[in-house]
């Protein structure tokens, strides 16, 4: 190899291996929903490949959160990989010799043998570094190296860690509505209590929940891509309860503050803990776009039917109720069903894999 090309070789594995080192650095060690393009190109490859060629009927969307961290670490390691082989390539038969041998191969797939052994500390011995550029190389490819598969696995282990909160979240949600999912089944006995102490204290624990759910995601954007056979694991559905959980307390209590004895303060923490996941999960993950001309008001029309609950709702009539609902719930009904056609876990998802 001549000189020019020896250090355009070595000028392309400096590049490579920067991106691999950057692309890891912005999802480790920087996670603020912010990954690197090449990261961010394989996020939306998956997501193009859930959409349009799997289906919301597809079983094998089960596999598409654990694929992809998998998917993200060889992407990582190739570029490192194939980085540190185009530097050492050159190298060959003049700062690397074969120690067992007069010749000394100097094929690219030496150089990724060389490279290979080198960032996965193997040290195999067969090919040795004569040359200060050399040594220099291998020790830094090798430093490199065990960086790498530490900060990956402990990756790994925090994007579960936090899945397992998650999951936790969206079963507490779940027994909360009796396992109905019915957002009306957790505050019939709520509203139909004198004491709404339990209520406020419950609202103040959902909120502190959901800014946990909205911190997890926005480190490990990848936890958008984990998919259950169970409705109730998924995101949408938790961002449902919570948004029409807070926006119906807040049209009741809009209307009848003065005989409210629920503290408006919960409320308000939920409402925008709430909103903010969503709109979270609009900015880093939601690609597809819902429109909706109605809204849905069967939560207020079924709790106003039920006015003897409670004296805050019995002088009400059903059409103010659900006008005061429909407005809070027009700031959030489009970016919900988009969450659910992009997740495939609405009534908005499409209905066929092509």
């Amino acid at each position: 190899m001549n000189g020019i090309g020896s250090l355009l070789c070595t000028v392309f594995g400096l590049l490579l291996t920067s991106a691999a080192i950057f692309e890891t650095w912005m999802a480790v060690l920087y996670p603020r929903a912010v990954t690197g393009p090449i990261t961010a190109v394989t996020y939306r490859i998956y997501h193009h490949i859930s959409q349009r060629v799997l289906g919301p009927k597809s079983t094998l969307l089960l596999f598409s959160g654990p694929a992809l961290i998998v998917t993200q670490a060889m992407v990582w390691a190739t570029l490192l990989l194939i980085g540190v082989s185009l530097i050492v390539w050159p190298q060959l038969g003049v700062g690397i010799v074969n120690s067992n041998a007069p010749a000394t191969e100097t094929s690219l797939f030496a150089a990724v043998y060389y490279a290979g052994f080198s960032v996965t500390t193997l040290g195999v011995g067969d090919l040795v570094p004569q040359t200060t550029f050399a040594r220099l190389v291998t020790i830094t490819a090798a430093a490199i190296g065990f960086s790498f598969f530490t900060l990956v696995l402990a990756y790994i282990i925090s994007v579960y860690s936090a899945l397992g909160r998650r999951n936790q979240f969206a079963s507490e949600i779940d027994y909360r509505t009796g396992r109905t999912g019915d957002t009306l089944a957790y505050l019939q006995p709520h509203l139909a209590s004198v004491d709404r102490a339990l209520l406020n204290q419950d609202l103040c624990d959902l909120a502190s929940k959901l800014a946990d759910l909205l911190e997890s995601h926005h480190f490990y954007p990848a936890l958008h891509y984990f998919r259950f056979s169970e409705p109730r694991y998924a995101m949408s559905r938790m961002l449902r309860f919570c948004l029409e959980t807070a926006s119906l307390l807040r049209a009741i209590h809009e209307l009848h503050s003065e005989e409210s004895s629920v503290n408006p303060e919960p409320i308000e923490r939920l409402w925008h803990a709430s909103l903010q996941t969503l709109e979270d999960a609009k900015k880093h993950f939601v690609i597809c776009r819902v429109s909706q001309n109605d809204v849905d008001l069967s939560l207020a029309e079924r709790l106003a039917n039920q006015r003897a609950l409670t004296s805050a709702i019995s002088s009400l009539s059903p059409g103010v109720l659900a006008a005061a609902y429909a407005n809070h719930c027009r700031k959030w009904s489009d970016d919900l069903a988009s969450l659910e056609r992009c997740t495939m876990t609405g009534s908005h998802c499409p209905q066929d894999s092509h």
